[in-house]
């Protein structure tokens, strides 16, 4: 690594913040963004006909980073490319904690004089040994200490999730689905165009950082591929690493190479090297959220046999469709377990195999029913689906059954997961959320399909898989 572990660490845990070049015609965008800030926040903006804009948010601007009477621990930087060599100039004179460059236009446009400015500005950042994120990036987002790189990011928590990504849109979308999912996210860092700092040097931090116990990562492309999968191999025995890598296709690769100047790879040599070294990979930022909340919620698990129930009887062929494409089993029950089930069970409309369909009629059994399912010896996780369609009477039914599955969740030490069904999720998305939030306490992972409960619980089993078979 460039910089040592303690600039990082000052830098991505800042206490006073500068934000250099904003301006009334962006909005004042990025002091909005910064105006949740723990510690002190301050201007530099040199433009008169900005600077009263700026006072009248109450931040003290300066027409330089060197006249702020304070350290710096963090700036955020908006200008030209062609004042960015200046600015950065500045920040070494100034001893900041470190830098983040909104400014882009360089080496991704592949123009001569974007690379021009880029390669000086690699010169000065390396030489100096400080801390520079991008250009080309979005920076910081550390909810507990309030640094943000979009207004609407929530603030005043921390967590035990990092997230690193080459791609700012990328960065900022994990952090309002993963807040949304109930993901505890400690720290996303967008990095861009990685001129000093790339995938290998945040691998690294995290890996060691006591805050961070699981790791998500977005790659566009790797500057020291022999490095990252050493590092990767070292890391994931103790810490769960999710990755998801952009430009594994043709066309990725081209957008790629647009975005942030990268050199993306093989998709099949990608998997292949992922897998030696315990990784998780997902295709997708829906992907990456399942991938977590399984990781993060669920206790190490190796088994591969599902008791499943809450569905329709298509919806249990789907589902059992959906986990045995995963390479997941849904097994028969063990004949005490269909002794239980015949001694109350009505067969109209229902069936008890595996998947238990319980019809309309079963359903206030449902505590038997998970009891069932939950202490089967057949049996290594247990997923219900919960289904809401508008209707008040399967709305306090769902209800019923989410708290008898929470009671059942403190009895057993197997997994247990819930699918949450609507046939118009976007219509009841406010019902969802709620059955989501008692579920999400009580450690019980909610997916909203079949298919992405079963990537989910498949790649978290073979992570568990793979580190037990290596110990």
């Amino acid at each position: 690594m460039l910089v040592d572990i303690k600039k990082l660490d000052r830098a991505l845990n800042p206490r006073t913040v500068a934000v250099v070049g904003d301006k009334q015609t962006s909005g004042y965008n990025w002091l909005h963004n910064m105006s949740t800030v723990r510690g002190k926040l301050y201007s530099v903006q040199i433009d008169e006909k900005d600077i009263p804009g700026i006072e009248a948010m109450g931040v003290p601007n300066y027409k330089s980073l060197v006249e702020i009477p304070d350290e710096i621990d963090f700036v955020l930087v908006a200008v030209p490319r062609q004042a960015a060599p200046a600015i950065l100039k500045d920040c070494i004179a100034k001893k900041v904690g470190g830098v983040a460059f909104f400014s882009s236009g360089f080496a991704e446009t592949n123009s001569d004089e974007g690379k021009r400015l880029q390669a000086i500005m690699k010169q000065m950042a390396r030489e100096a040994g400080i801390v520079m994120l991008g250009p080309n990036c979005m920076g910081l987002y550390n909810p507990a200490a309030g640094v943000r790189f979009g207004e609407g990011q929530p603030v005043g928590f921390d967590g035990p999730v990092s997230f690193v990504s080459q791609s700012g849109g990328h960065g900022g979308s994990f952090a309002m689905a993963a807040y949304a999912a109930g993901i505890p996210v400690g720290k996303v860092v967008s990095f861009g165009n990685g001129i000093v700092l790339e995938n290998a040097d945040y691998l690294e931090y995290f890996a060691q950082d006591p805050n961070t116990r699981f790791i998500g990562m977005y790659i566009e492309g790797l500057q020291d591929g022999r490095r990252f999968f050493r590092l990767l191999q070292e890391t994931t025995p103790h810490k769960p690493v999710v990755l998801w890598k952009g430009g594994l296709s043709e066309a990725g690769r081209r957008a790629a190479a647009s975005h942030t100047a990268s050199l993306a790879g093989d998709a099949i040599l990608w998997d292949t090297l992922c897998r030696q070294c315990g990784a998780i990979s997902v295709n997708s930022l829906e992907e990456m959220v399942d991938a977590l909340k399984a990781v993060t919620l669920l206790p190490p698990f190796t088994g591969d046999r599902l008791g499943i129930t809450g569905g329709s009887g298509g919806q249990s062929v789907s589902m059992s469709d959906a986990f045995s494409h995963e390479g997941l089993r849904v097994p028969l029950l063990t004949a005490t377990s269909y002794q239980r089930l015949e001694s109350f069970f009505r067969l109209i409309g229902s069936s008890y195999r595996n998947p238990i369909d319980m019809g309309g009629f079963n359903r206030r059994e449902i505590a038997t029913v998970l009891d069932v399912l939950i202490n089967d010896g057949n049996v290594d996780c247990g997923v219900l689906q919960l289904r809401t369609g508008g209707d008040r009477a399967e709305e306090r039914q769902a209800e019923a059954q989410i708290r008898v599955f929470v009671e059942h969740k403190q009895r057993t030490t197997k997994p247990l997961a819930a699918i949450l069904f609507s046939p118009t999720p976007l219509k009841h998305a406010e019902v969802l959320q709620a059955m989501e939030q008692p579920l999400r306490a009580a450690g019980i992972p909610t997916f909203s399909s079949y298919e992405g409960a079963a990537k989910a619980l498949r790649r978290v089993m073979d992570y568990y898989r793979f580190h037990q078979s290596v110990d």
